[in-house]
Parts: structure tokens; C-alpha cells; sequence
């Protein structure tokens, strides 16, 4: 039995196939690539935070700095009250 010759749409057909799972491909990646960011920049942030409350505790100039920052930093209404509440503001 003879196998019969891909026509011109059939590969036309197989690359758009290939096309489409390499773009998924592409877009797993990526979105891996976004999560592993938030992720690490998360980690800075609670780093850094962590540092300057725990250094607050012993100097009085640190505290200050951190206050100043804070009041010229957060402007929404709903996180001023609450950093106010914890002491902060």
C-alpha cells in the first residue's frame, strides 16, 4: 500500500499546529518568568520592611526616617488609618 503525499495544506496545516504549541510554550514561560519576579521583588520588600522595623526598636533616627517616608509615601486613606493605628503615623 502506498502512503500518500502530504499535500501543500496539510503542511500548512502541521506548521500552524507547531505554531500555536510553541506559542503556548512561549506564554508558560513567560507567565513562569512574571510569577518568579513578583515573587522575588515580594521578598525584598519584606526583607527590607523587616530590617527597618527591627532597627526602629533601636534607633530613634531610623523610626523617624521611616515615619517621615511613610507620611510622604502613603497617600490611600484606608492604609494611613491603619498605619496610624499600629503607631506609625
Amino acid at each position: 500500500m502506498a502512503t500518500q503525499a502530504a499535500t501543500p495544506d496539510d503542511k500548512l496545516a502541521a506548521l500552524r499546529k507547531r505554531e500555536a504549541q510553541i506559542k503556548a510554550k512561549i506564554a508558560a514561560a513567560e507567565a513562569l518568568a512574571k510569577a518568579k519576579r513578583r515573587k522575588e521583588d515580594t521578598r525584598v520588600k519584606v526583607l527590607i520592611g523587616a530590617a527597618f522595623v527591627s532597627d526602629t526598636d533601636r534607633n530613634p533616627e531610623t523610626r523617624a526616617g521611616v515615619v517621615a517616608v511613610l507620611d510622604r509615601a502613603i497617600v490611600a486613606p484606608k492604609d494611613r488609618a491603619f498605619l496610624k493605628s499600629k503607631g506609625w503615623l
